[in-house]
């Protein structure tokens, strides 16, 4: 069973081998390409992400699409400023999420309070690092920005370099940096053929010069060059 929406509550979804979630604390499952709640929604809790990888967006008065951020495992979804969601949130791969009453932030045990307030600030921190990748001139030194942010959050280093996989589409990514999709494809060629960084599949790169990239992404020119040579 999907996810769907009636009377802007969320049905649940049967995860794989798991059970439909019953009770809050349970973890229930949003899958790919599915609503977890739209804009305009009825606040109906605090969703905290267990695994996958959800998408926030908004869409412009003009019709376009704009991705304000992306949901990781730890991260806690939801939080807003009156009664009513002012984003879509939707599901980039398979999502287990838990539910949480919106009060827990001010009525739960300490660890849960905690946790809540962590992951709020997590989203500024996110946030703020969204402005600084807008905030780079070039396409290429925006998505060499957005590729940091990402080994920091979500890398693994080994070797003096940094993995992680890719799930959101060449398209999300596009909608995230304000660029098109041939222009995010192009600039990872652009890396890749400079030995910055190497796609080994279609969603999993290697940061293999971290810092050449963070160079990138503060709006230096040299490392590539010379690494391209």
């Amino acid at each position: 069973m999907h996810l769907a929406h009636v009377s802007n509550k969320v049905l649940p979804a049967r995860c794989k081998g798991g059970r439909t979630h019953q009770q809050v604390r349970l973890p229930f499952c949003v899958h790919s390409g599915a609503s977890l709640f739209r804009d305009g929604d009825e606040c109906s809790g605090l969703f905290e992400i267990v695994s996958g990888v959800m998408l926030l967006s908004r869409m412009t008065l003009a019709g376009r699409r704009c991705v304000i951020g992306f949901g990781f495992p730890g991260d806690v979804l939801g939080y807003s400023p009156g009664q009513h969601h002012i984003s879509d949130c939707d599901a980039v791969t398979e999502t287990k999420v838990i539910r949480h009453r919106p009060e827990m932030l001010f009525t739960g045990n300490g660890q849960m309070r905690q946790t809540l307030l962590n992951a709020a600030l997590r989203q500024v921190e996110a946030m703020q690092g969204h402005c600084m990748v807008l905030g780079c001139v070039s396409a290429r030194d925006r998505v060499a920005a957005f590729l940091s942010l990402l080994g920091n959050r979500i890398g693994t280093q080994a070797g003096g370099r940094i993995g992680f996989d890719l799930p959101m589409s060449r398209a999300d990514i596009a909608d995230y940096l304000g660029l098109t999709t041939e222009t995010v494809s192009r600039s990872l060629t652009e890396l890749r053929q400079a030995k910055v960084i190497a796609i080994d599949r279609v969603h999993h790169v290697k940061l293999l010069q971290p810092r050449a990239l963070d160079a990138l992404a503060e709006g230096e020119s040299t490392p590539i060059r010379a690494l391209a040579t």
